[in-house]
């Protein structure tokens, strides 16, 4: 098997060629990626057609982080952006980093309440907002003395909020040779619930990145080159989102940015801009899969399609691979805590997320005993290398509850390799359903649901009970004119699987699953619905 230590069951990637991480700072290895591309436009904003060039990227993170530095920005203290996506959040995102400073990205969406706390918690000294998030933005900094300055993307002042181009000073040449933030130097800090528990601040360094942008363009991973034409609909403050855009830039792409899933504009973006590379999470695949609108527009210019964040079942990555004929449909696996993929497939085998990507080491664990398994055998995965976060931020016990005293980073998800060193995701452990002793994976369960004709979306979860533990119960969302009959969907679903995974729990009609904002089923959510 390539790649394989038998003795230990260790996966290890099996491409050629890969290198070392590079030893340059993250700031001079963009720059100097970006540097080959003139002035060919960077990012372009779908709906207004504004346009920021390689050129003006490159001059822009200079000239504002020079500015912040002049204005008070002191190494090592931390900047807030509080945006949806925007074509100016890469170039704040960067001239953080060139000026030794960390950068988190809030959702916009929390209530002053979270916002609050994710500032507090990551010891925020400088926020960056979208004009939509002022007024939360000052209800959540409201009697903070440790912020030292908000400002708003663009070069108009919202009111008492100057704007964030008014920071930007001409920046000499000795401040453009600066390396910046490099090796293990934390430069970006997005937020993660782990495996367990509240978000918590992942410390990931200049190292991390490059271990993950130096190798990204290559076949074996997302296989791009910058005559691709990319799609930023992700939401940057994720960290999947931020590494689509920073993919983009490091390999000479134009991403042209939508600020929300609209489905007429979403279509109309990848239409008109002739959008090659576009990456989904699972909601946005099962739109393109199953809507009835896709067809009315021209999507034929797609032709690389990578799917991540959350699981997507084989049934639907067949049915986008037969809508979109021609389409490589791919899915890839990781967290926020190792940067991005561990593991990317290269072609696309349904259901799997592929082999084990550069600069990563892979194992499945038996969950009773610790002892890692050979091919087929279901358990824990658990990764290890230069990808892996720093640590959570100020948080040791929940570091060394993530990763053990090896080194081995535990994701908490389920799965196995075959005899090619393949992965397959079962599904997370604490979302696993025990019925009289078998496990149920709500993920297969939810796959199956989608194929039905009359079902949008689902959602499954456990429900207690006395005698079995838990009976799996779907929540589903009928498509539009059409009608479901519970009981008629429970003996579908009963007609396709095992007994253990029949919907005993039964079905309930939802107008929409809860996600989150990376697309993930939020089950406390559904569970909530039940009382559980």
């Amino acid at each position: 098997m390539v790649g394989l230590e038998n003795e230990d069951h260790i996966l290890q990637c099996s491409w050629e060629n890969v290198g070392e991480v590079p030893e340059k700072s993250f700031i001079n290895y963009m720059i100097d990626r970006m540097r080959l591309e003139g002035d060919k436009p960077a990012m372009v904003d779908a709906l207004s057609g504004t346009t920021i060039t390689y050129s003006d990227m490159i001059s822009g993170i200079y000239d504002l982080s020079y500015g912040w530095h002049c204005s008070g920005l002191e190494a090592g203290e931390v900047i807030c952006l509080v945006t949806p996506n925007h074509i100016e959040v890469p170039l704040a995102f960067m001239a953080g980093i060139a000026a030794s400073a960390p950068v988190t990205l809030a959702n916009p969406l929390y209530t002053p309440d979270e916002l609050r706390r994710h500032i507090v918690n990551s010891q925020t000294k400088w926020v960056v907002c979208h004009p939509v998030c002022i007024p939360s933005v000052q209800a959540a900094t409201k009697d903070l003395d440790d912020i030292k300055g908000i400002y708003v993307l663009g070069d108009t002042a919202m009111g008492e909020i100057p704007a964030l181009k008014s920071l930007s000073k001409e920046a000499p040449e000795d401040w453009k040779k600066r390396s910046g933030l490099s090796h293990d130097d934390a430069i970006h800090l997005p937020y993660s619930s782990g495996t367990t528990g509240l978000p918590k601040g992942v410390v990931l360094t200049s190292r991390n990145w490059l271990a993950v942008l130096s190798v990204i363009g290559r076949k074996e991973y997302l296989d791009v080159r910058n005559s691709d034409v990319s799609l930023g609909i992700l939401p940057y403050f994720h960290a999947f989102g931020m590494a689509m855009c920073l993919t983009s830039l490091t390999h000479g792409m134009t991403m042209v940015t939508l600020h929300r899933f609209i489905p007429e504009n979403f279509l109309k973006a990848i239409q008109n801009y002739k959008v090659t590379f576009l990456p989904l999470v699972p909601p946005l695949a099962i739109f393109l899969a199953k809507h009835d609108v896709v067809t009315h527009f021209d999507l034929t210019s797609v032709s690389n399609i990578i799917c991540g964040a959350a699981p997507l079942s084989k049934d639907i990555q067949e049915k986008l691979s037969e809508r979109l004929a021609g389409v490589s449909v791919r899915q890839g696996f990781g967290l926020t805590e190792t940067t991005l993929a561990t593991f990317s497939s290269e072609t696309n085998l349904p259901g799997a997320v592929g082999k084990v990507t550069a600069h990563c080491m892979a194992k499945i664990v038996d969950m009773e005993t610790g002892d890692s398994l050979g091919p087929g055998k279901d358990g824990e995965i658990c990764v290890k290398g230069p990808i892996v976060m720093k640590g959570y931020l100020n948080n040791e016990a929940a570091t060394k509850a993530m990763i053990d005293e090896s080194g081995w980073l535990h994701t908490g998800d389920i799965g196995h390799y075959d005899e090619k060193g393949i992965f397959f995701i079962v599904d997370r452990i604490k979302e696993l359903i025990k019925y009289k002793g078998f496990q149920v994976a709500p993920a297969e369960l939810e796959g199956l649901l989608l194929t039905h004709e009359d079902v949008a979306d689902a959602g499954v979860v456990g429900v207690p009970d006395e005698v079995a533990g838990e009976l799996p119960k779907a929540f589903v969302v009928a498509k539009p004119g059409k009608t479901i009959v519970p009981d008629v969907l429970v003996s579908w679903v009963a007609d396709k699987t095992a007994p253990h995974k029949h919907l005993r729990g039964g079905v309930e009609i939802l107008s929409a699953i809860p996600r989150s904002p990376a697309g993930k089923i939020l089950r406390r959510e559904l569970r909530k619905v039940v009382n559980v």
